[in-house]
């Protein structure tokens, strides 16, 4: 999360032009045979979720019942996705969609897509993959739709590659078969790794670590078949899988290198003060997330094209948000204070429908058509 509020606050004028700005802070164009580490960002945040949401599932099963867990899963991804579908109508000009030349002399509706509404979309599809009997199961599930994908973008004239590409993280396609696995996958490690008390930690560590060089192997695999390179805009396999194994393997070296709390008050205030601030941006994700797309949303909206492409103006929104959202992550870690995830999407939704009801009638904001 911090890494993903420095770089989507930075300064566009800082993420492209060179090599390593490309690389660590920028997508490949739509068109790229390869893929760069800012690449493997969506996947991260789609597997952590996953990792997180059958253990949340489970444990409300278990605590309030079935029905329960299913509304409250429900009622959380419909209003994060409601939400997201909001934010494109109020910020793209092209509204939910627009018609696309996806193909010399084939043209095609391109649904608008983001992370946000991808995030809702994608949770409730999970859902259901939730009540099938085993990891295995899910597992199988994900590669099943992983590799059926593939396998449409191989064959000519289904033009599911192109319309990935003219969409943003592979489109509405791609985030049925592609991110929707990522959250299976994701879920099947949580189940594994956290909800598993009898296999020992260290076979845990080394079968993930095997599961994750398959992944990578996959994905190299691919890599060598005409057309089965790796693309993160087209939501190809060879993308999602080698994501996957790189990164199951950083968080094992995140496991590798982590620490005891009970050590925590021995150690200097450097290292003290960066772990503190990584987990309070880990314990509020979607608060950071949040805090950080739509105030930037809401000013792309209200400020100047031409004040915004201003380099001082992008540094300037840049360093106060990012401290601005350092500040409220370090008070809600000293407080002890996690904000679930549904209050967050009920508070922004709320906060939204207010600033459409006075802004658009003065004109400063316009809902596209």
């Amino acid at each position: 999360m911090f890494i993903l509020v420095l770089t989507e606050l930075m300064p566009s004028l800082w993420r492209s032009g060179n090599w390593f700005a490309d690389f660590f802070f920028d997508h490949p164009p739509s068109d790229a045979q390869y893929i760069n580490i800012y690449d493997v960002g969506v996947p991260a945040f789609f597997l952590i979720i996953g990792l997180l949401l059958l253990v949340s599932f489970k444990k409300r099963q278990e605590t309030k019942g079935t029905r329960n867990a299913v509304l409250n899963a429900i009622v959380r991804w419909g209003m994060i996705y409601a939400l997201g579908l909001i934010i494109i109508l109020l910020t793209y000009t092209e509204g939910f969609g627009a018609v696309k030349t996806i193909a010399p002399g084939v043209s095609a509706y391109v649904v608008s897509w983001d992370v946000i509404p991808a995030i809702g979309f994608v949770g409730l599809i999970s859902i259901p993959f939730m009540f099938l009997p085993s990891m295995k199961s899910r597992l199988i599930s994900a590669y099943v739709m992983m590799s059926f994908f593939q396998v449409m973008l191989f064959i000519p004239g289904t033009y599911w590659r192109e319309y990935a590409a003219a969409s943003v993280h592979g489109g509405i396609i791609g985030g049925i078969f592609v991110m929707t696995s990522f959250v299976l996958v994701g879920s099947c490690i949580g189940e594994y790794y956290i909800l598993d008390k009898i296999t020992p930690i260290a076979t845990k560590n080394k079968n993930l670590a095997l599961f994750a060089l398959l992944n990578l192997a996959i994905g190299f695999g691919l890599w060598l078949i005409p057309g089965g390179y790796p693309n993160k805009r087209q939501s190809t396999m060879s993308w999602a899988t080698l994501s996957i194994g790189i990164v199951i393997l950083g968080l094992l070296v995140f496991v590798k290198v982590d620490y005891k709390d009970e050590n925590l008050a021995q150690m200097n205030p450097v290292n003290k003060t960066r772990i503190v601030i990584l987990k309070a941006y880990g314990e509020n994700p979607f608060l950071i997330y949040a805090m950080a797309v739509i105030p930037d949303a809401i000013l792309g909206a209200l400020v100047a094209k031409s004040i915004q492409s201003q380099l001082w103006y992008q540094v300037v929104v840049w360093v106060v948000l990012v401290g601005v959202i350092s500040i409220i992550a370090w008070v809600l870690y000293r407080k002890r204070k996690i904000i679930s995830t549904t209050k967050i999407a009920a508070g922004v939704l709320i906060i939204i429908l207010i600033l459409v009801v006075i802004l658009v009638p003065t004109g400063i904001v316009s809902i596209p058509l």
